[in-house]
């Protein structure tokens, strides 16, 4: 890992940006098109006082755990950590947070908190295309050696999408090596009954492709999600509570894709961008989730 990381107090920034898709079981004929466009505006999310933290919360799976944990600062020589106390995230880059929102919002929450008494609470409201996202881009965490990123995250949310509503939670971002003009995005989320999924969508060419999961999205408690995208072997594999879910393991191909542009290939971008908060693409109520303990590295980190 680099020596060069320095603890800083970062500030978030307000930019307005809009990535949308949709994706369906194998049968999916339709597609929904993706948008873009906004401004940008700056300012520094409000902070609070107070809170109280969760437990962990639970998921059937299998399989073995992302990363050790156990340290006495779990931020130690680690890429990117925020555990947002100040009222903005502290970290190891002076690449500031930002956020981007459509009919939703995020803040810096003291009304719920895994450890400490903060946390970011993203909101989206009731409606068609929602979001609700925290993001980090560039330098120094990214890129990243190897072009292999992994990420942790505390979420707790009381209540998932309705069923057949498309969401993302986490979302790895950049241009796709060999193939001009084309953006991916490696994400996790869910849609049908409230199960998650891997996803894979791309801008300048038609992909979006699914890889469904039997695990439901976990609810009414803190859960511990864990990730790691691996540019190299066209990967991605995610871990809830310290265990792997292995139906959302990808390797180079899922399910299906409703477009075929890339041969069905979930080509991993050159990744530049991290987003966590939450997007959704059709017709579904008011969603709240509170995040908090994120870490970004290029080694496994495990969970708290």
């Amino acid at each position: 890992m680099s020596s060069s990381r320095l603890p800083l107090s970062l500030a978030l920034l307000l930019p307005l940006s809009v990535l949308g898709c949709d994706v369906g079981q194998q049968s999916s004929t339709a597609t929904e098109p993706t948008g873009t466009g906004g401004t940008t505006s700056s300012s520094t999310l409000p902070g609070g006082a107070g809170g109280t933290g969760g437990s962990t919360g639970a998921g059937a799976s299998t399989g073995t755990t992302a990363g050790t944990g156990g340290s006495a600062d779990p931020c130690e020589g680690r890429l990117l950590c925020a555990d947002f106390e100040d009222g903005a995230p502290r970290g190891r880059s002076p690449t500031p947070w930002k956020t981007a929102t459509n009919n939703g919002a995020v803040v810096v929450d003291d009304s719920r908190a895994h450890s400490g008494s903060r946390s970011i609470k993203v909101s989206t409201g009731a409606g068609q295309y929602k979001q609700a996202y925290f993001f980090v881009q560039g330098a120094p965490v990214f890129p990243v050696a190897g072009n292999v990123i992994y990420g942790r995250m505390m979420i707790s949310m009381d209540q998932a999408a309705n069923d057949g509503v498309h969401w993302t939670m986490i979302q790895g971002s950049g241009p796709v090596p060999g193939k001009d003009g084309v953006t991916a995005h490696y994400r996790y989320g869910g849609q049908w009954q409230q199960k998650m999924m891997a996803n894979y969508d791309t801008q300048g060419a038609k992909s979006d492709c699914w890889d469904h999961s039997a695990t439901k999205m976990p609810v009414g408690a803190w859960a511990c999600m864990e990730w790691r995208f691996d540019g190299p072997s066209n990967d991605l594999r995610f871990w809830l509570d310290g265990q792997e879910i292995t139906d959302m393991h990808v390797a180079g191909a899922g399910e299906g894709c409703i477009g075929h542009d890339l041969g069905d290939v979930w080509l991993a971008p050159q990744f530049e961008k991290m987003s966590l908060g939450w997007e959704s693409y059709q017709q579904d109520d008011a969603r709240e989730a509170w995040i908090d303990d994120v870490i970004l590295d290029d080694e496994p980190i495990g969970c708290p």
